[in-house]
């Protein structure tokens, strides 16, 4: 199934450009949350998940905001098993994945 592409609420403003390097940065974020995720650095992930989360929301990407509040609020959980968390962050490439300036 493919699924549509999500736009920026703010793409038609003076924002446009800072709009349009946030996406262009958005693969090399998504890559350090990668590479958090195979270290097992819950820290770093939590750190990384926040700051995406806050530029999201920012930039009018609310739903990339919410999967990236969900992958920081299960990071802040010790207990949150492995398995649940990967899946968050699968779940959060995929949204990141149809992020369009």
């Amino acid at each position: 199934m493919t699924q549509e592409p999500v736009y920026s609420t703010l793409r038609r403003t003076e924002l446009a450009e800072l709009v349009d390097l946030f996406v262009s940065e958005l693969p090399l974020r998504m890559s350090i949350i990668e590479q958090m995720v195979s270290a097992d650095d819950r820290e770093g992930l939590c750190r990384a998940a926040h700051q995406l989360k806050g530029a999201a929301g920012g930039y009018g990407y609310g739903d990339l905001c919410l999967y990236a509040g969900r992958v920081e609020a299960l990071c802040r959980n010790r207990g949150t098993a492995a398995e649940l968390l990967e899946g968050a962050v699968d779940e959060l490439i995929d949204q990141a994945g149809r992020v369009r300036a």
